[in-house]
């Protein structure tokens, strides 16, 4: 039995999961959040730029007339069509991005709050009879 025990506290942790683990798993999970949120904006706002210059999208919204006269105008506005989609596209995959992040910065900063409540709260043993004699 002796043998065993000293195998266990010298090649095993004696807790995995400790308060400064975790604080740095909540910790990575609010940074990942943040940056899941500013890399989603950062996309959306460029796409949402890159739009404003589209000619499909200035046709759509009517804002300039479909005047094709030559295959290569029609060629033309077909690729603009295709890179407005994949700028729609951009948009849609920038808003799930931010809310994943958002979703990811909430848990992270719950977590914490939960974990540091825990922590104030945590009762204190009460004192042992051996040491209220002495």
């Amino acid at each position: 039995m002796w043998i065993k025990q000293s195998y266990r506290t010298r090649h095993l942790p004696a807790r995995i999961f400790t308060s400064e683990r975790a604080n740095a798993i909540l910790a990575a999970l609010i940074i990942i959040g943040l940056a899941l949120i500013l890399v989603g904006v950062w996309r959306y706002v460029d796409a949402a730029q890159q739009l404003a210059g589209n000619s499909a999208q200035a046709i759509q919204q009517g804002e300039a007339p479909l005047d094709i006269e030559t295959p290569e105008q029609a060629q033309g506005l077909i690729a603009s069509d295709l890179e407005r989609r994949r700028l729609e596209r951009q948009q849609n995959e920038a808003l799930v991005m931010g809310g994943v992040g958002l979703a990811t910065l909430a848990l992270g900063w719950l977590a914490h709050d939960l974990v540091q409540a825990r922590r104030k709260t945590k009762p204190t043993a009460p004192p042992s009879p051996a040491e209220e004699g002495t």
